[in-house]
């Protein structure tokens, strides 16, 4: 029997509907209106060109088109700054070069190298600066292909260029202005149902056989996900407050939400400890985890509206879950990490004030000459991904640029695009996304070819563009090969606007070797140029990881022995750390393993044990603080457990007696048990 079997849906009890699945996010109204936006800016550009006998439009289309792109998300703040950026170098780039290649190629080729170079860097800047140097660079090929010796049609091309940006930038201006605090409400909204599928998935925990398994991936597979999406939440909420201020009575709502969101993740963590630590729980704890799911999912849709959390369906949902949670269990201790979660379930419902510290302040932001420089500085050494990075697809770049001016195929500018933008800073990442774009070009160019056969007048080609650039938006953030295959037949049926007469499956057919020629080149050249291995990265990562939560110990330790305040900023630095752990282990298992697979083995086994340790010391966390007498021998077990967590320390101490209180004797008994693997995995490592 599945769980949706065994038990009633929350519409069952309360009238409350449910959010569907994560997935369907990308189809709520922010991406929506990014579809929106990119519909009129391109395909409403293209279809006023063919209205109006003005085929040059089509640059500006193509200008809008990247620009799109080149929008990272978020607030309105965020937003603007790349795509203005873009929208001015961009036109500038197709200007110059497509003078400067009419006039002197050979000067061109090593002129439009440095200015890859130079785009490729930008990723220093954040992810704003990632997407807009790219497809800076991916203008200088495309200017390259159209050499023009009259400064007027160069400057020409720079403002219809400039102009289909500038459109695309307005349109991002109208739009979520309307919706100012929009961003952030859907970010909220993913956090909730991240959230939401922690407390599913712990629902359908059972007791394992073979200890602690099913438990252990339950945390990788979620606690992962959900410290990210309330990260981002986080991130965009900021933003959202630097631009509107943090006065109003909605800012202080979101502060207030993805603060009590961070104490509702340590409540489900530590019940989900509890559960483990009680054989998979019982059926009283499964019915909570799975109810809390239910509401935080129909929360979802809310949230992201701005509507009230405060209405009868939700109080009566929250008061059945606490009726429950006191009739089935009636240990305390039992008792506690549910009841934390549902206080923050009631202080999400209630928006009163939320226990422990809300959001930090912002610092104060540098200055615009400060924001450019410090970057710049901090990576103008070989030591520098970013600057390896930058000069390996230089080095690969301009050669392959030299290639095709000299091979003289109109599409060969798709081979030097491929290599720009398949080469990634690591070799895993780039083998993965060399296998993404090529696969997702093969099904966009026949896509394409066959869009190719219905349409036949240009503004056929426009109206065809409408539901390509609806569709592409919506799932830019989902799949990368699935917005390749939407991607290809855009820049086809672009091309078609701005080169009338190509065949399309001359442009498709050129599109697929190209790409797949420059995903080969581009893994060969991060297997010979400064080889970027994340296994030479994985022991400081791990190292990392077992100080943070080291550091989290000690907080929860003074928390419960020394009345200091609860360990929530040590306990969101803990879960970074161990995210940051888990991605360099993903990265690592994507590359060819060498001889790193035993320090590999290590670090998988030392994120289970942090991921336990972590789920004992939320447990720990709410535990009422002991009387004096238990005081000292608490805060010898945190001393002592520290001095285990540290790997610099030869010989820790020996591990105290029992304190005396059954709860928290059986926490410091499990905390034993993973500080003792841990250290035996470096141990093990170094003797090695």
């Amino acid at each position: 029997m599945t769980r949706a079997d065994a038990r009633p849906r929350l519409t069952d009890r309360a009238g409350l509907p449910l959010a569907g699945g994560s997935l369907a996010l990308n189809f709520r109204a922010v991406s929506l209106l990014e579809g929106v936006r990119a519909a009129i800016a391109v395909a409403g550009t293209l279809g006023a060109g063919a209205l109006l006998g003005l085929p040059q439009l089509g640059l500006a289309a193509l200008g809008a088109l990247l620009a799109c792109f080149t929008d990272p998300g978020g607030a309105l703040r965020a937003r603007l700054p790349p795509m203005l950026v873009f929208g001015v170098g961009g036109a500038i780039c197709l200007g110059l070069f497509r003078l400067l290649d009419g006039v002197s190629p050979l000067l061109a080729i090593p002129v439009a190298g440095l200015g890859i170079f130079c785009c490729s860097l930008a990723r220093i800047y954040g992810q704003g600066g990632l997407l807009a140097g790219n497809l800076l660079a991916v203008t200088i090929v495309l200017a390259l292909d159209m050499p023009t010796g009259s400064p007027l049609a160069a400057a020409h091309a720079a403002f219809g260029f400039w102009a289909g940006a500038a459109e695309a930038a307005i349109l991002t201006l109208a739009l979520w202005r309307i919706r100012p605090f929009g961003p952030a409400r859907a970010a909220l909204a993913d956090a909730a149902l991240a959230l939401a599928e922690l407390a599913r998935d712990l629902a359908e925990r059972e007791a394992d056989p073979g200890g602690e398994t099913g438990f252990d991936l339950h945390a990788r597979g979620h606690r992962r996900a959900v410290r990210e999406a309330i990260e981002r939440a986080r991130a965009v909420i900021l933003a959202t407050l630097r631009r509107r201020g943090a006065a109003s009575q909605r800012a202080n709502v979101l502060v207030l939400r993805i603060a009590t969101f961070d104490q509702l993740f340590g409540a489900l963590i530590a019940l989900g400890e509890d559960m483990a630590a009680h054989g998979g729980g019982d059926q009283a704890s499964r019915r909570a985890a799975a109810g809390i799911g239910d509401v935080l999912a129909a929360m979802a849709p809310a949230l992201e509206a701005g509507q009230s959390l405060d209405t009868p369906g939700f109080r009566a949902a929250l008061g059945a879950l606490r009726e429950g949670a006191v009739i089935a269990l009636g240990d305390p201790a039992r008792r506690r990490p549910l009841a934390a979660a549902l206080d923050r379930l009631s202080v999400l419902i209630t928006v009163s004030n939320a226990p422990g510290a809300p959001v930090a302040a912002e610092s104060a932001q540098p200055g615009l000459i400060a924001a450019i420089l410090a970057p710049l500085r901090s990576n103008l050494t070989l030591a520098s991904v970013p600057l390896r990075h930058a000069l390996r697809t230089t080095l690969v770049a301009t050669p392959v640029l030299a290639f095709v001016a000299w091979l003289g195929n109109p599409f060969g500018h798709w081979l030097a695009i491929t290599v720009i933008l398949v080469l990634q800073p690591h070799f895993s990442a780039t083998w993965v996304r060399a296998v993404e774009r090529v696969g997702g070009t093969v099904a966009g160019g026949l896509l394409a070819a066959g869009i190719g056969l219905l349409v036949h007048t240009r503004l056929d080609l426009a109206v065809a563009m409408v539901p390509l650039t609806m569709f592409a938006f919506a799932v830019r953030g989902v799949n990368y090969s699935a917005w390749v295959v939407l991607l290809t037949p855009m820049i086809v049926l672009l091309i078609e606007q701005i080169d009338p007469g190509a065949n399309q499956w001359v442009v498709a057919a050129s599109r697929v070797g190209f790409t797949l020629a420059g995903g080969i080149l581009a893994v060969a050249a991060n297997l010979v140029l400064w080889p970027s291995f994340e296994g030479n990265r994985l022991g400081a990562a791990r190292l990392e990881a077992i100080a943070a939560h080291r550091a989290y110990l000690v907080a929860t330790f003074a928390h419960l022995a020394a009345a200091a305040p609860p360990p929530e900023a040590a306990r969101r630095q803990a879960g970074l750390a161990s995210n940051n752990l888990e991605a360099s282990i993903a990265r690592v298992m994507m590359e060819p393993h060498r001889d790193d697979d035993k320090l590999l083995r290590a670090a998988i086994v030392t994120d289970a044990a942090l991921r336990r340790t972590a789920g004992r010391l939320a447990a720990l966390a709410l535990e009422p603080r002991p009387e004096a007498a238990f005081r000292a021998g608490c805060q010898a077990w945190g001393a002592a457990l520290a001095a285990w967590f540290d790997p610099d320390l030869p010989d820790p101490p020996p591990l105290p007696p029992p304190v005396g209180l059954p709860a928290i004797d059986e926490g410091l008994a499990r905390l034993a048990r993973q500080a003792e693997l841990v250290r035996e995995r470096v141990t093990s490592e170094t003797t090695a």
